[in-house]
């Protein structure tokens, strides 16, 4: 049996801590948020997926029918695909499941997304029910052969009959890219050879940091000079051609190449890549070309916070670069000839010109991977966002508000009056505290307690430790009336 893609090494809302303010009021992001109210939010999913499945059928799990959805050409010159990974063992213990695939014929289309947030007042859970239509979505149970039988053969196909094809793989950081474009080059490198006459060329380079480095043979790390070609295109000047005599040959080759990117730890990938692969295949008797792009996982805010300044950089380009990139193929979508001017925007549209540039031979595979855990739900809307952008299709929206989820606020120590104040002093430990209101003003109000030092708790104690105590039993007081208004 296949693997499924690979998830991230750790569960992202891990990394994810809250914040205690100076007057102890303790703040939550929205991922712990979700995690908090798990329940509420599961609870949600599964009945709004109960109901749409009696309205349209129940979600993508039965096996794909490959000959009746590859058999029929699609009429797209860019055509969009997404594929959802399976949560982690890791991630299943604490997030959970935001994403569905609804079945669909030949093969499923549509994706929703259940993006859950709260209202303003932090305490009313609400579930933006996002529902997105591609020319395929695979689910986590779709087979890495069936992924490639409908996205990438009719490319490979077209390439051997002398056109240029072009598969883009984008994805945010830990969501099975890689895995997904080393099982397509896997398949692909079987079909390339099936039938072939008169060989093939390979080269790979990569891009990091704007620039463009050799990843094939002896030269491997080699900084490559890119020049402006023929009809606006470019190429990697100097950069190494091998020619594999079968399969098992072309994939060590690729295999070696991809050994040698630049990568990174991050919190969702203990090998993020730190750059974009690009791997040329030239078919020499037809002309055609195969252009594999496996680009640099998309940067997260917190992965950025643990880097260094050169890393921070690194990650800028990746998205600034990306973002050329996506301008390119939305022309492209469009029917139109791509300016020269968006290739020039970075180094990576620069050495994919050449296959974007022949409109009337040219075939793109755009490949979007996205992560299925709650706490991932901002990078993995990005992504799908930028893929519905491609495909020039609209995103239908159903908002929800949960009901019944709310429970009525503690007051705060903060709101507490005098009188509150003194009971408090005098219910805890037995009233062993009690001879503190002594020591405090008639008009003593929780605003004015909650703001007292430690040393002051020990001046009004007789002594340190108790003192300590006493501060301590206060700010768990607070803490704990900051959960109960969320819950």
């Amino acid at each position: 049996p296949e693997s499924s893609p690979s998830p991230a090494a750790a569960v992202r809302a891990a990394s994810v801590g809250s914040q205690v303010q100076k007057d102890g009021r303790q703040m939550f992001d929205k991922n712990e948020l979700r995690l908090m109210h798990q329940e509420v939010f599961t609870t949600a999913i599964r009945k709004y997926q109960e109901q749409l499945a009696k309205n349209t059928g129940p979600s993508a799990s039965e096996a794909l029918n490959l000959s009746e959805c590859t058999l029929k050409p699609n009429p797209r010159l860019v055509q969009v695909y997404v594929r959802k990974r399976p949560l982690s063992p890791e991630e299943k213990q604490k997030d959970f499941d935001v994403m569905a695939v609804p079945a669909g014929s030949p093969l499923p289309s549509r994706l929703l997304l259940h993006r859950c947030l709260f209202q303003a007042d932090l305490r009313t859970p609400v579930i933006n029910h996002l529902n997105f239509e591609f020319d395929a979505v695979f689910n986590d149970q779709v087979q890495d052969h069936e992924v490639y039988r409908v996205s990438v053969h009719h490319l490979v196909t077209s390439s051997k009959e002398g056109g240029a094809s072009t598969v883009l793989m984008f994805g945010q950081t830990g969501s099975g890219k890689t895995h997904s474009m080393s099982a397509i080059q896997r398949f692909a490198a079987k079909d390339l050879f099936e039938g072939l006459h008169g060989g093939m060329a390979l080269s790979v380079v990569e891009v990091r940091a704007g620039r463009c480095f050799e990843l094939l043979g002896e030269a491997s790390g080699k900084e490559l000079r890119i020049r402006e070609g023929s009809a606006g295109s470019y190429v990697a000047e100097g950069a190494s051609e091998l020619f594999p005599q079968g399969p098992e040959d072309l994939c060590r080759a690729l295999k070696e190449a991809q050994s040698r990117r630049a990568t990174s730890a991050t919190e969702a990938n203990e090998e993020s890549s730190r750059s974009h692969a690009i791997c040329t295949i030239r078919l020499l008797q037809t002309g055609g070309t195969l252009t594999l792009a496996d680009c640099a996982g998309t940067e997260r805010r917190k992965d950025q916070a643990h880097h260094s300044r050169e890393h921070q950089k690194e990650g800028a380009e990746i998205n600034a670069s990306l973002h050329a990139l996506k301008e390119c193929v939305r022309f492209l979508s469009m029917g139109q000839r791509i300016p020269s001017h968006a290739y020039r925007t970075s180094a990576l549209t620069k050495l994919l010109a050449g296959s974007f540039s022949r409109v009337n031979a040219a075939s793109l595979a755009v490949f979007c991977t996205v992560a299925p855990g709650a706490t991932d739900t901002e990078h993995s809307l990005a992504t799908l966002q930028t893929a519905a952008g491609l495909r020039a299709t609209s995103v239908r929206e159903e908002k929800e508000v949960l009901s019944g989820a709310s429970q009525p606020r503690e007051p705060h120590p903060k709101n507490w009056s005098p009188e509150q104040v003194r009971t408090w002093l005098s219910s805890i430990e037995d009233g062993r505290f009690a001879e503190v209101c002594t020591g405090l003003p008639i008009d003593f109000t929780g605003q004015m307690f909650v703001r007292l030092t430690e040393a002051r708790f020990a001046q009004l104690c007789g002594g340190g430790d108790r003192g300590k105590q006493l501060f301590d039993m206060l700010h768990a007081e607070m803490r704990r009336a900051d959960q109960s208004r969320l819950r």
